[in-house]
């Protein structure tokens, strides 16, 4: 009966007769499909027995469709037909077409390259792109960005996988792969280069990476996959599917396990953390204690001070000798995933799904400061229904930082912690010495004796700061990084975010048309270590919806892309980001796009509620705006004298960014084995979001004499804001790739980037931190040798270019 209910056969290429590896075999009409092994086999579960046509694709070969009856063996051989650019994408438009014809920059990674990544892994192997660039926060956190402005923070992306947003709602930053799915789930990869705020929303506006996973309709069975490397580095992932029910049930699970050790980030100019001084110590009033407390040597320099009031030791602050990361931190890094889905196809055309994922690691997660996500936590539920051109999803994110703490804070922390020595040690050893130099207390007194008792203070308190590896270190170490701040370094925040969306498509003569809605909350639960949530609860909801027609215009030759979308943030206006592009066939061979589109980054809830004490200084969002401060430039100026030096500033609220593009580009086939794909762009950025580095008197008022006496006594806090720049930034570009197939089954390539920030006449003295280099090329061979065995090579060059972020002292050069 099984047997009667199966299609199954061989896929060979015609020339060689080997068998092809992951060949797409399709029934015409529905989902249901499969794709073949390393032998060339594949089997599909159908639930009729009647003739059916198949559809059979490989890339860089002819597809063909077929008739085929359940029951039969079949041998099927494709004839090779390298025409790159003919693979299908849908995430350029939100829907099927061909990757030549769409009004985007958009590249693909397949399930071939995927395998053969000559990075070891494939989010490394995206830095191959063009356009695109992999910041590497640490082994586990690796960040996707395009087109300019890279941080270890990329805000100006987004990341999907099976269509859910991976952030960590926390952070609002996508963990690279800390948080995603393993190799073996992944069937293909496609990254826009580019504003994409039109279908995609808030945040869209430099680039999109869209993760697909495997169908388990298509792809059953077991794999296991086993890597290891220096650094201690290994990991193992497996996947599972298989399918139920005479093909209607199909269901898959995966996981991995990653331990590394990590780099340590020891360079003494930026990796001290907590060498700063303390705020001043009181010693007047330790010595009127310990009198009060019925002290002899206390009470007799406190009859002496009444006397000799300069014999006062007065208010004291200390050095702090700060502590290196590699005393902070264990370089331990690790990572693990499950996930699993459920698929149930109600008919051939109907589909509901289930998917989940849980993830959790240690690893270095560096924005504002650095730190370790310890057993930081995330989980994502996704519920789907899919039905012709109609989809569902909703799904709920959570994560939960666990033991994330700060080094800078952790430094300035285990600073403190040591005064309950430090502060005893400098006490005892001035009463002490100025009772040796008065003879008891009983010489008038001489005005050097009170620095020769700081001095020899100052040295037995220097011998008292907590060091690594002893018990009272263990004790507070613990302390400060199990606890929140003021006297901690702990973060304790829950963050979950709730997404629902549906999307519907539709074809009338020569217009397809598809239209979308989704709805975003976003709840942060931090007990104010986080986020300012003490007073009361932060809720963020977003609204939004898209609309696109894509006319035929010139049948065959022109379209022309429209479409419009909008959204709503509870703290901000109605945000549009309407986009329109012409895609011109030259020929079946020759294609020119040319696209002008609105985009625009709406600030995090970070942005607009962050409340963190990084020991230093605090990172603040800024929703309403921030007053009463001075420009921290203004404040280092500062030597006590001349108050005019200080300045001070009103930190305008922060806003949405705005971005204006144009895009001009071209996709060709100079012959059947030689593509290109050139694309030139301008942007144009207003209310760009930044940061501002302010102090505010703890005490004072900016402007006034109470404010001045802040800062001459050190008596106040820093703070970064969010916040927008006041003048507009360009940037402009060109990329090239070069893909030349020698046969079927061997490519050679190459690419080269050219990006610019254009400052001629920008004035601001925000960091913009392009940390981009001007140039940069790839040059690379992938290919399969026999069988199963493949290879793939890459070389990688990029230009000299400058790195900058508020977390570093200064601007860094990177070297080619």
């Amino acid at each position: 009966m099984a047997q009667t209910n199966t299609i199954n056969g061989y896929v060979y290429d015609l020339d060689s007769g080997e068998p092809l590896e992951n060949a797409n075999i399709k029934v015409q009409g529905s989902n249901t499909g499969s794709v073949s092994d390393e032998t060339g086999y594949f089997s599909i579960d159908v639930s009729g027995s009647s003739e059916m046509t198949i559809e059979v694709s490989y890339i860089g070969y002819k597809a063909i469709a077929m008739s085929a009856l359940p029951g039969q063996l079949l041998q099927i051989k494709l004839e090779p037909d390298v025409i790159m650019g003919a693979e299908v994408v849908i995430s350029a438009s939100r829907l099927d077409e061909k990757m030549m014809e769409t009004p985007l920059t958009i590249q693909k990674m397949n399930v071939k390259e995927i395998q053969n990544s000559a990075s070891g892994d494939y989010f490394s192997g995206l830095s191959n792109m063009r356009d695109v660039e992999i910041i590497n926060n640490s082994i586990g956190f690796k960040v996707f960005n395009a087109r300019g402005f890279n941080t270890t923070s990329a805000l100006r992306v987004v990341q999907f996988i099976d269509g859910v947003d991976n952030q960590m709602p926390t952070i609002n930053v996508v963990p690279g792969n800390m948080f995603g799915v393993n190799d073996l789930d992944i069937e293909s990869i496609e990254v826009i280069s580019g504003p994409a705020s039109a279908m995609y929303g808030p945040n869209a506006m430099q680039g999109v990476m869209s993760v697909n996973t495997k169908s388990p309709f298509k792809y059953s069975g077991f794999s296991l996959k086993v890597k290891a490397g220096t650094q201690q580095y290994g990991e193992v992932q497996f996947r599972y599917g298989d399918v139920f029910a005479k093909g209607k049930l199909g269901f898959k699970i995966t996981g991995s396990a990653m331990t590394a050790k990590d780099w340590i980030a020891d360079d003494p100019k930026a990796n001290r953390y907590g060498n700063q001084p303390t705020p001043p110590q009181n010693f007047n009033q330790m010595i009127q204690d310990q009198a009060d407390a019925g002290v002899p040597i206390f009470e007799q320099f406190s009859d002496y001070a009444s006397m000799y009031p300069d014999a006062n030791p007065g208010m004291v602050q200390f050095l702090m000798p700060g502590y290196m990361e590699s005393q902070l931190w264990d370089d331990k890094t690790k990572n693990y995933k499950i996930g699993g889905g459920l698929y149930y196809k109600i008919t051939p055309e109907m589909m509901i799904k289930y998917e989940g994922r849980y993830s959790t690691g240690t690893s270095i997660y560096m924005g504002n400061n650095r730190a370790p996500l310890k057993d930081f936590y995330q989980t994502q539920h996704m519920l789907g229904f899919d039905y012709k051109g109609f989809s569902f999803k909703g799904y709920m994110s959570k994560d939960d930082t666990k033991n994330t703490f700060s080094l800078p804070a952790s430094g300035v922390n285990m600073g403190f912690s040591s005064l309950k020595y430090v502060d005893p040690a400098y006490l005892g050893t001035y009463v002490q010495t100025m009772a040796g130099l008065t003879n008891n207390f009983t010489d008038p007194y001489h005005h050097t004796w009170g620095v020769t008792a700081d001095e020899s203070a100052m040295m037995a308190a220097n011998g008292e700061w907590l060091q690594p590896g002893t018990p009272e270190w263990e004790a507070a170490f613990d302390k400060v990084t199990t606890n929140p701040p003021p006297y901690g370094a702990n973060f304790q925040s829950k963050t979950t975010l709730y997404h629902l969306e549906a999307l519907y498509n539709h074809s009338f003569n020569r217009v397809d048309l598809n239209v979308g809605a989704s709805f975003r909350n976003t709840n942060p639960v931090s007990n104010g270590t986080t986020f300012s949530d003490t007073s009361s609860t932060i809720n963020v909801s977003e609204y939004g919806g898209f609309a696109q027609a894509i006319w035929d215009a010139v049948q065959n030759k022109l379209k022309v892309f429209a479409s419009i979308r909008a959204d709503k943030n509870t703290n901000y206006d109605l945000q549009l980001s309407p986009r329109l592009a012409l895609v011109y066939n030259v020929n079946e061979s020759h294609v020119i796009r040319l696209t002008g589109q609105s985009a625009f980054r709406s600030p995090t809830v970070a942005d607009q509620y962050n409340y963190l004490n990084k020991g230093y200084e605090y990172t603040v969002g800024n929703v309403d705006g921030f007053g009463n401060a001075y420009t921290l430039g203004s404040v280092m100026a500062f030597d006590g004298s001349n108050p005019e030096v200080l300045q001070t500033t009103y930190v305008e609220a922060v806003k949405p960014e705005q971005l204006k593009s144009v895009e001009l580009g071209y996709n060709g086939l100079i012959t059947k084995k030689f593509f290109v794909d050139l694309s030139v762009y301008y942007n144009m950025y207003s209310d760009f979001i930044t940061a501002s580095q302010v102090v505010r008197p703890n005490s004072g008022v900016a402007g006034e004499q109470s404010g001045v006496d802040d800062i001459a006594t050190r008596n106040y806090t820093r703070y970064l804001v969010a916040t927008n720049t006041r003048e507009d930034l360009n940037t402009y570009g060109f990329s090239i790739g070069l893909n030349y197939y020698i046969n079927p089954t061997l490519k050679v390539y190459a690419n080269y980037t050219f990006s610019k920030l254009d400052t001629a006449d920008f004035k601001d003295d925000f960091m913009i931190a392009y940390n981009t280099p001007e140039h940069k090329v790839n040059v690379g061979m992938e290919g399969k040798i026999y069988k199963g065995f493949g290879f793939a090579l890459n070389w990688r060059w990029v230009d000299d270019y400058i790195w900058e972020s508020v977390f570093a002292p200064y601007p860094y050069e990177i070297k080619s």
